[in-house]
């Protein structure tokens, strides 16, 4: 556990940036009592809005709060959304120069609608279409001009930001200045990721990526071998209830869920992506870096809507555990 308190302490003054799909998470909240006349449906009184940076923001918003120097590169729309998402997005800190807009596209925004802690409908708005060439040229270019860079997540909701050709673009860029790529990946495009550093599919990702239907431990186990054989790449599958499976040389090795409540799993995978490259290029092993990775992860559950896990809550929650043992 020491040598977890030396990781953490490396954490800040890391400079990392995230590429990917960004979205601006909306939340309604309010109370239903009745249903209504017009059809069988709920009304909801809104008491309250809000407005979260979601997506590859989400993973810059939780890279902030663990102390991390943050870039944040993707497309918005020229929209309203855009100025919230901006507004948002500063008030945290992160770094937003990345951040370019397309006059052909509209900023990505989930809106959900929640009462009494329970969600009861999330509204999507989106384009799908892929970014033009141009703007994958820009991209790279913004990275070129951060020094000292450590890390590069990749953060594919399959929203059109990350494209083939760019993802060889940035595997090129990262090889070339030898920092580490993690890639938050889709199904999708997973042709583009073969020689990334490590990939952090959940279990349904692991299993269209690996072909192999997951419903044992052992599954776990054949898929995560068998994705690690095919990409080239250090796997860690998360996996819910049942925690994590990291890929250990032949070994996989299963990480046990340190969840205590679960209110809201959207946006957990964000937090795990932050902290498992924030480990790694602070000296953590994989598999010492997936278990700070799963603690941080049970923080997370217990909070509704996307949230964050700071730097101090990590770092208590780490310390209840030292003391336990």
């Amino acid at each position: 556990m020491t040598n977890i308190m030396k990781v953490m302490d490396n954490f800040r003054g890391k400079k990392v940036a995230v590429i990917g799909d960004i979205i601006l998470d909306k939340y309604i909240f309010g109370e239903v009592d009745r249903i209504s006349p017009e059809a069988p449906v709920p009304v909801v009184k809104v008491t309250d809005e809000k407005y979260i940076p979601g997506g590859a923001a989400n993973v810059a918003s939780n890279l902030v709060a663990l102390g991390a120097e943050t870039f944040l590169l993707g497309i918005t729309g020229e929209d309203e959304n855009r100025d919230i998402l901006f507004g948002a997005a500063d008030l945290l800190g992160i770094d937003t120069t990345g951040i370019l807009s397309d006059e052909k596209k509209k900023t990505t925004k989930k809106t959900r609608i929640i009462s009494l802690n329970q969600q009861l409908l999330r509204i999507d708005f989106e384009d799908t279409t892929y970014i033009e060439s141009h703007l994958e040229n820009a991209f790279i270019s913004k990275l070129m001009s951060i020094n000292d860079l450590d890390a590069l997540i990749v953060s594919d909701y399959a929203k059109g930001t990350i494209t083939k050709k760019l993802m060889e673009k940035l595997k090129k860029f990262c090889k070339d200045s030898r920092i580490l790529l993690v890639v938050d990946p889709k199904p999708k495009h997973k042709d583009w990721y073969k020689a990334v550093d490590l990939l952090t599919p959940n279990k349904n990702e692991a299993e269209l990526m690996s072909g192999i239907q997951i419903e044992q431990d052992e599954d776990f186990h054949q898929s995560g071998l068998k994705l690690t054989d095919k990409f080239k790449a250090g796997i860690i599958i998360t996996a819910g209830a049942k925690g994590m499976y990291v890929v250990d040389g032949e070994n996989v090795v299963r990480i046990a869920t340190t969840a205590k409540e679960v209110y809201d799993v959207s946006g957990a995978g964000d937090t795990v992506v932050a902290v498992l490259t924030l480990a790694l290029t602070s000296g953590a092993d994989m598999v010492t870096a997936a278990e700070m990775a799963n603690h941080a992860a049970g923080i997370k559950v217990g909070k509704l809507g996307t949230a964050v896990v700071s730097w101090q809550e990590l770092f208590a929650d780490l310390m209840n555990l030292k003391h336990k043992e």
